[in-house]
C-alpha cells in the first residue's frame, strides 16, 4: 500500500514538472538576415519653380514713351535698350544749362582778369540809368502824394466816367433801334426779291426790275448784318464803360486803392534807391577791382552751373531704360505714346537659364539640410529627376505657416522648364553608409523606449535590445545590439518569449 502511494506521488511530481514544457510548443517563424548596407531617409516635397533673376524695372524719370522696343517672351541681352522716354524737354534744359555754365565761367574769368574798357562804359551807363530811375520814381511819388491829398481830380474822373456810361447806354439804344428798322427793311426786301424772282421767271417783269429787287435785297441784308455788329459793339462799349464807372466810383468813395498806389510809388522809390546803391558798388568795384569774396562766389556759381549740367545729363541717361542682365521679357506695362510716371514699373525681366525650386519645409527638415547639398528635382512636365543644389535656407520661419523657405538651384539652359511650374523635390534628411540594416517590421515595440528584435540561435528565439538610427518606411538602421548576418525574425515574433523554441519556415 505504501509502495503504491509512493508511485502515485512520484507520477504527480513528474507531471507537475513536465507540464510547462509540454505547454510551450515551438513557434513557426519567418526570418531574414541583417545586412550591412547604405540607408537614407528621403522626403518628397512639392514646390514651385521661380526665375534665378526676377526684376521689376522702374522708370527713374517720368515722360512719354517714345520707343517701346520689346515684346513679351523676347530674349534680350544685357545693356540692350528696352524703352526710350522722350527727352526733348531735357535736351532743351541741357542747352540752357550749358549756356548758363558758359556765362558763369565768363563772369568768373572777367572778375579774375578785371573789366574791359567797354565793360566799364556799360557799368557807368547802368549807374546813370539807376540815377535817372530814382529821380523818375521820386517824381511819381510826389504826384501820387498830391493825388491822394487832393480828391478833386478823382471827382472829375467820376463825372467823366458817368458821362461815358450814359453815352454808351444811348449808343446801345440807338443801335438797337437801327437794328429793328434794319430787320424790318430786310424782311420787306426779302419778300419783294422772292416775289420779283417768281415774276421774272414767269416773264411778267423785265430783267432790270428783277436786278433792282435783288440789289435792294442784298443791300438790306448787308445793312441788317452791320446793324447786328453795331449792337454787339455798343454792348461791349457799355460793359467797358460800366466797369470803368464802377472802378472810378469805388476809388472815389474808398481811397484805399489810391493809398495802395501811393504805397507802390514809395516802394518803387525804395527799389530804385537799392538799384542805385548796387550800381554805385559795381562802378566802384570796376574802378578798384573785385574783392576776393566776390571771386570765390563767382567760382561757386561756376561749380553750381556744372553740377546742374551734370544733373540734366544724368536725367537724360535715365530716359533710356536698358536690361540689367540678359533674360526674357515677362511683362510690358506701357505702349508707345503713353505717359510713364516716375517710379512706375515699366516691365518685368526674368532669367530662367537657371531656376529655383522653392519649397517650404518643417523645422526638422530645415535642420537636416544645408547649403551645398545635392537633391533631386522633377518638374511636372518631366519624366525623370535631375540634380539641383540647395543654395538658400531661410533663417526664420514664416509666422503664418511656421515653415522655412528652402531654395534649390536647377539648371535650365534649354528653357524647357518655365517659372511657375510645380516641381517635386526629394530631400535626404539622414544618410548612413555600411550600417546594419533590418526590415522595419521585425522590430517589436518600435516606437517605445525599449525596442527589440528576436534572432534565431540553435532553434530558439533570442531577444536582442537594440538602438535605432535612421528609420524609413521599410527599413531601420541598428546602431547597437545587433550585428550583420544574423537571422532576424520578421514574422511570428509578436508573441514570442525569450528562449522559446522556433521553427523557421521562410517562403
Amino acid at each position: 500500500m505504501k509502495n503504491r502511494y509512493k508511485v502515485i506521488c512520484l507520477l504527480i511530481i513528474l507531471l507537475a514538472v513536465s507540464s510547462p514544457v509540454l505547454a510551450q510548443e515551438s513557434q513557426i517563424v519567418e526570418t531574414t538576415q541583417s545586412v550591412t548596407d547604405d540607408i537614407s531617409l528621403d522626403e518628397l516635397i512639392t514646390g514651385t519653380l521661380t526665375p534665378i533673376q526676377d526684376v521689376n524695372i522702374p522708370a527713374q524719370i517720368g515722360g512719354i514713351a517714345d520707343l517701346v522696343n520689346i515684346e513679351i517672351g523676347e530674349q534680350v541681352k544685357k545693356d540692350a535698350e528696352l524703352i526710350k522716354i522722350d527727352d526733348e524737354t531735357l535736351m532743351i534744359q541741357k542747352s540752357q544749362a550749358e549756356a548758363a555754365l558758359d556765362s558763369a565761367r565768363a563772369n568768373y574769368q572777367e572778375l579774375k582778369n578785371g573789366v574791359t574798357e567797354e565793360e566799364m562804359k556799360r557799368i557807368q551807363a547802368n549807374y546813370e540809368n539807376a540815377k535817372a530811375s530814382l529821380e523818375s520814381a521820386e517824381t511819381n511819388l510826389e504826384l501820387m502824394q498830391e493825388l491822394y491829398n487832393e480828391r478833386r481830380t478823382l471827382e472829375q474822373q467820376l463825372v467823366n466816367a458817368e458821362q461815358q456810361l450814359n453815352s454808351a447806354k444811348q449808343q446801345l439804344q440807338t443801335s438797337k433801334q437801327n437794328l429793328n428798322q434794319a430787320e424790318v427793311n430786310y424782311n420787306q426786301a426779302k419778300r419783294e426779291y422772292e416775289r420779283s424772282k417768281k415774276l421774272y421767271e414767269d416773264n411778267v417783269i423785265s430783267e432790270r426790275e428783277y436786278e433792282n429787287a435783288e440789289n435792294s435785297y442784298e443791300n438790306a441784308e448787308s445793312s441788317y448784318k452791320n446793324a447786328q455788329i453795331s449792337v454787339k459793339q455798343a454792348e461791349t462799349s457799355l460793359a467797358a464803360a460800366e466797369k470803368n464807372y464802377q472802378l472810378t466810383k469805388a476809388t472815389y468813395n474808398n481811397p484805399t486803392e489810391l493809398k495802395q498806389q501811393l504805397e507802390n510809388a514809395r516802394s518803387q522809390v525804395n527799389s530804385a534807391r537799392t538799384n542805385l546803391k548796387v550800381a554805385e558798388s559795381n562802378l566802384e568795384e570796376a574802378k578798384t577791382g573785385p574783392r576776393e569774396e566776390r571771386i570765390r562766389a563767382s567760382l561757386a556759381s561756376v561749380k553750381q552751373a556744372e553740377a546742374r549740367l551734370d544733373e540734366i545729363k544724368n536725367q537724360i541717361t535715365k530716359t533710356q531704360i536698358t536690361a540689367p542682365f540678359s533674360g526674357l521679357i515677362n511683362q510690358v506695362n506701357f505702349d508707345e505714346g503713353e505717359m510713364i510716371p516716375s517710379g512706375q514699373t515699366v516691365l518685368n525681366l526674368i532669367n530662367i537659364d537657371q531656376l529655383y525650386a522653392e519649397i517650404k519645409v518643417t523645422a526638422a527638415t530645415a535642420s537636416a539640410v544645408k547649403n551645398g547639398d545635392t537633391v533631386e528635382v522633377r518638374a511636372e512636365t518631366m519624366q525623370h529627376y535631375i540634380q539641383g543644389e540647395v543654395t538658400n535656407i531661410a533663417p526664420a520661419a514664416d509666422e503664418a505657416s511656421r515653415t522655412f523657405l528652402v531654395k534649390i538651384k536647377v539648371p535650365n539652359q534649354d528653357h524647357r522648364l518655365r517659372a511657375g511650374m510645380f516641381a517635386d523635390v526629394r530631400l535626404t534628411k539622414g544618410k548612413a553608409g555600411s550600417a546594419v540594416v533590418i526590415p522595419i517590421e521585425s522590430v517589436v515595440n518600435l516606437n517605445s523606449d525599449n525596442p527589440h528584435v528576436f534572432v534565431v540561435e540553435a532553434g530558439t528565439a533570442v531577444r536582442k535590445d537594440i538602438k535605432i538610427g535612421i528609420r524609413t518606411d521599410s527599413r531601420v538602421e541598428i546602431l547597437e545590439g545587433l550585428n550583420a548576418d544574423q537571422d532576424v525574425i520578421i514574422r511570428g515574433q509578436s508573441n514570442l518569449e525569450a528562449g522559446q523554441e522556433v521553427e523557421v519556415r521562410n517562403q
